[in-house]
């Protein structure tokens, strides 16, 4: 009887550890650009006053002003720096 709970509880840790691990995996994770990163990115592009800097959604994403006073929203891709979104109001 004990062999069989251990080899029943065996069985269970090896179909529960591959499973916990894929629920660790989803989502983006820890972006590889840091904040300064994204802040020097976001100035180089044209965000003089930033006013908001935020990772959310798998993004770094910048709201600001440009030198002539519009209105930025910049997504900023954590893996490359890319820019990912850049739009510009009047």
């Amino acid at each position: 009887m004990r062999h069989r709970i251990a080899t029943v509880t065996l069985l269970s840790a090896c179909i529960a550890a591959p499973l916990g691990a894929m629920a660790q995996t989803v989502g983006v994770g820890t972006p590889l650009i840091s904040v300064g990163e994204a802040h020097d990115i976001a100035v180089m592009n044209g965000v003089l006053y930033i006013r908001k800097l935020e990772f959310d959604d798998g993004k770094w994403k910048v709201q600001g002003r440009d030198q002539a006073g519009h209105r930025v929203e910049m997504e900023i891709d954590p893996r490359s720096g890319e820019i990912a979104h850049l739009e510009r109001f009047d």
